[in-house]
């Protein structure tokens, strides 16, 4: 049993298990909007996201990868032939193939023309490369180049640059077949054309397909350069030696350039971003393939006579997407920021922010405006840093949901930007849950002109009732006195500045009875990562709260990243089997959880037992907060997730969604993990080795107690057993499987 006790530990530490059930995505929980059932609410929302197509799954049939600068959170959709946006479907069992450490730009590409989408992404001012392949029907993504170069006599290769806040070309520039790179140079004034040289040498092992050499051909691809002091183009420019002639280092860096097919010359042409700017430049072409000219340049494009002109606060970016089956490609918009709220070139759409312009395949209007929030209409979306709860506001016994959020753009508002509460009702039963969209601003919250509204409820007063409290950008508390009879209602702002109480900036309280005194205290998450702690020395009915009595480093903890000073905490407590626990959101977007020690409350010294750092064992998007409560009364937590896209996900202890796991056959796992599938399971499961015959092998089942468990093995063929589970309950159990002095492990979800 030792050997047992050995191996359960550490299985508890590769899988974070630390005695905790696995979260699975919940996207099925029907969410109603002015009648009509969303399509897909809980995706999570988008504020700058960058859209390419390929095959993920071998149907033949294009995909969508999304990738969102804001938060480097990743989509997939599978595409079913449809028209419109309801040809994509959401899929998020493919996103945990992509790799994991895609930042500020990414997209598909098919380089070697294999027909399995590969990805171009940002790298140290530069482009990396990830080959996708398909090993035993699985979809793979292994890196292929570090760093794209140029040979650059006398020096070494050099990296083609591509600005962290740029958008390059990856297209056939030339038509020979093989993928070429059009990038801004370091100063943001000129495009340099790196041309691929596969084709070139064909039969030459040295320019194979993946060796990615590249020949720099030219510093003015175009021969124009942009105006260092506003948003206009100077044609006709030769850029000798290099040379940014546009006005060189005065030039700010922040491009976003889209290559789109001439539909009179053949050519490739340009549609540009600039930082700071609204609108996207046409850049016509009117040379040839081989020898680009730009000799046009219009600001308004499409020109207003034909329809919407591309135009979008602050910086946008285009992309292309085939939306039907007519064969052409249409153009996506969307902004190009790091943060809507945080950006040195401007408040920037985080609502109606992908716009749709369909390809007519005309020389006059080109592209037709269709709608303004594609594929985002059909989630629930917030506007940026959605922070939402499950609370009864209506007490029929059913948990709602009521959602604060930093704001919608809204250049009517101070700082552009409109928060509010949305309210969500339950309208299901018990044992399942359905929303329905009650209103995005809750008793016209946003005429409190809040920035960053967090809200929390519980009774202060003693008079039984859930009264709410609301943090914000200030640091201060808003007290709102529940004035209703049954159910909830806040009328009025009872005060602006609870009992003068200020955390910091960007408040997150939460109201908890964490001493046990039965008075509900105040535990408030802060941009410095940390929580401070605010008990109540009141009565029951008279509360009593002071700067002073504060515990301003609440169990030690601190969500900041190692280096960085802002973590954006947000606290959740809830009690199970006599414990009390404590999550806290995060900046980074992952689920911290405690054990809280009841002797330690008061010591701002102290440190609470961190049980996970990653509860979920995803980023779910920056800015995370978290409400947790049993949904369907099933005995197990379901997790409401807001995040700084401004969206909202579910997680749950149960599987709700067998469809978000991707359960292949054929899935391989690193040497002394056993291949198990399916994962989860329900009547049986099998398990095999890669490279490894079993010649007399034992299985042994055990549950998370270390409990040995009575099942049923088969031996099928040389490396497969399969285990029967119709004797096991539904959980988590661990699978140990010895053959000729040979042990491998693995766990398996029984979900019957």
């Amino acid at each position: 049993m030792r050997f047992f006790t050995t191996l359960l530990l550490a299985l508890f530490s590769v899988l974070n298990l630390n005695s905790q059930t696995p979260k699975f995505r919940v996207i099925s929980i029907p969410v109603e909007k002015n009648g009509i059932k969303m399509r897909e609410p809980w995706t999570g929302g988008m504020d700058s996201p960058q859209f390419s197509e390929g095959d993920l799954n071998g149907d033949g049939i294009r995909d969508l990868f999304v990738f969102d600068r804001v938060s480097n959170r990743m989509y997939t959709y599978l595409g079913n032939g449809g028209a419109t946006d309801t040809m994509y479907t959401y899929a998020p069992q493919y996103e945990a193939l992509m790799p994991n450490d895609l930042n500020n730009w990414a997209m598909l590409r098919d380089y070697n023309h294999d027909g399995i989408p590969d990805i171009f992404a940002h790298a140290n001012s530069g482009i990396k490369v990830y080959k996708g392949s398909v090993e035993n029907g699985v979809l793979r993504y292994n890196l292929v180049a570090k760093l794209l170069s140029y040979f650059n006599p006398p020096f070494a290769n050099t990296n083609i640059w591509t600005t962290v806040t740029d958008i390059p070309v990856i297209t056939d520039v030339n038509g020979d077949g093989d993928l070429d790179v059009l990038s801004y140079d370091i100063y943001g004034g000129s495009i340099g054309y790196f041309e691929n040289l596969t084709s070139e040498h064909q039969g030459d092992i040295h320019y194979d397909v993946d060796s990615f050499q590249f020949s720099f051909i030219t510093s003015c691809w175009g021969n124009f350069v942009q105006n260092p002091y506003n948003n206009s183009i100077v044609l006709n420019t030769s850029c000798k030696g290099g040379e940014n002639q546009g006005g060189g280092g005065q030039r700010h860096s922040g491009n976003s350039i889209y290559s789109i097919l001439d539909p009179t010359y053949h050519t490739v042409d340009l549609l540009n971003g600039n930082i700071g700017f609204d609108n996207l430049l046409l850049l016509r072409n009117g040379g040839d393939r081989g020898n680009a000219n730009i000799t046009e340049w219009d600001s308004i494009f499409p020109r207003q006579a034909c329809t919407t002109p591309m135009a979008m606060p602050t910086y946008p970016a285009a992309f292309g997407v085939h939306v039907n089956s007519d064969g052409l490609e249409d153009v996506l918009m969307s902004p190009n920021v790091y943060s809507p709220t945080v950006y040195t070139g401007g408040n920037s759409r985080n609502v109606k922010n992908v716009w749709l312009y369909k390809n007519l395949n005309d020389s006059i209007c080109w592209y037709d405006f269709q709608n303004d929030s594609f594929i985002v209409h059909h989630m629930l979306d917030f506007g940026t840093n959605s922070k939402a709860v499950f609370y009864d506001f209506d007490g029929d016994g059913l948990n709602d949901i009521i959602t604060g959020n930093y704001g919608y753009y809204n250049p009517a508002y101070p700082n552009s930007y409109q928060s509010t509460l949305a309210y969500y009702r339950n309208t299901g039963t018990i044992s399942s849950p359905k929303f329905t969209e009650v209103t995005l601003d809750y008793d016209s919250f946003s005429n409190y002109v809040l920035i960053g509204i967090c809200p929390a409820f519980g009774d202060l007063d003693g008079d039984g009732k859930a009264d709410l409290l609301i943090g914000d950008k200030t640091g201060f508390l808003s007290f709102f006195k529940n004035r209703a009879t049954t159910g909830s209602s806040y009328p009025s702002m009872d005060s602006s500045e609870y009992f003068h109480l200020n955390a910091g900036t960007y408040s997150a309280p939460f109201i908890y009875d964490v001493n046990g005194d039965s008075l509900n205290d105040i535990v408030v998450g802060r941009a410095d990562g940390k929580l401070s702690f605010y008990w109540n020395f009141g009565t029951k009915t008279s509360p009593q709260f002071s700067q002073d009595s504060v515990n301003t480093h609440f169990g030690g903890v601190n969500v900041c990243q190692y280096g960085y000073n802002q973590g954006n905490s947000q606290p959740f407590i809830m009690e199970t089997g006599g414990q009390k626990y404590l999550y806290v959101g995060s900046l980074q977007g992952t689920l911290f959880k405690y054990v809280i020690d009841p002797a330690n409350l008061y010591n701002d010294t102290a440190q609470f037992t961190l049980i996970d750092s990653n509860l979920l064992g995803v980023s779910i998007g920056g800015n995370s907060t978290v409400s947790i409560a049993d949904i369907n009364n099933d005995g197990k937590m379901e997790y409401l997730l807001g995040n700084a896209l401004g969206g909202l996900l579910m997680y749950s202890d149960s599987l709700w969604d067998p469809s978000t796991i991707l359960n292949i056959p054929d899935i391989l796992y690193k040497n002394g993990d056993l291949h198990i599938y399916p994962n989860p399971a329900k009547d049986y499961f099998a398990c095999s080795m890669e490279n490894f015959d079993f010649v007399n092998p034992k299985a042994e089942v055990f549950n998370l107690l270390g409990e040995k468990m009575n099942v049923e093995v088969r031996k099928m063929g040389f490396n497969k057993l399969v285990v029967g589970t119709i004797t096991l309950a539904n959980g988590l159990y661990l699978i140990r499987v010895s053959d000729s002095g040979n042990y491998f492990t693995g766990k398996v979800l029984i979900e019957k």
